[in-house]
């Protein structure tokens, strides 16, 4: 299941949207503890709503971008004077999901990823 549909994404996406948009999602979820599914995605604010949607968006992007990245077990790559690492400052690791700190400022805004949470 996504929080975003086909027709709503805006983005570098063009096959497999739907199961990428699910991931994305699926990831979302990890970042938020499950609060999203805990509170019903259609009991939270239009705001809330709002930038899950950009945040599912964004995090499609990103994995479509750096995905061969993301998901080597190699964290840098040196040859010769050639050096390629991901950028700590942009990069965040959240309950294990690699994300970019733009989808984690989106997300910090929904109030969901904090660490003590009521609904």
């Amino acid at each position: 299941m996504s929080y975003v549909n086909e027709d709503e994404y805006k983005g570098i996406i063009t096959d497999d949207l739907k199961d990428k948009l699910g991931k994305a999602s699926n990831q979302i979820d990890s970042m938020t503890f499950n609060r999203i599914v805990g509170a019903g995605f259609s009991n939270l604010t239009e705001f809330q709503q709002d930038k899950i949607k950009r945040a599912v968006c964004l995090q499609s992007d990103f994995m479509e971008q750096y995905g061969d990245y993301i998901n080597s077990p190699i964290s840098a790559f040196s040859a010769g004077s050639i050096n390629v690492a991901l950028n700590n400052n942009t990069v965040k690791n959240i309950n294990g999901v690699i994300t970019s700190s733009e989808v984690y400022d989106l997300l910090k805004q929904t109030g969901l990823t904090c660490t003590s949470f009521n609904y």
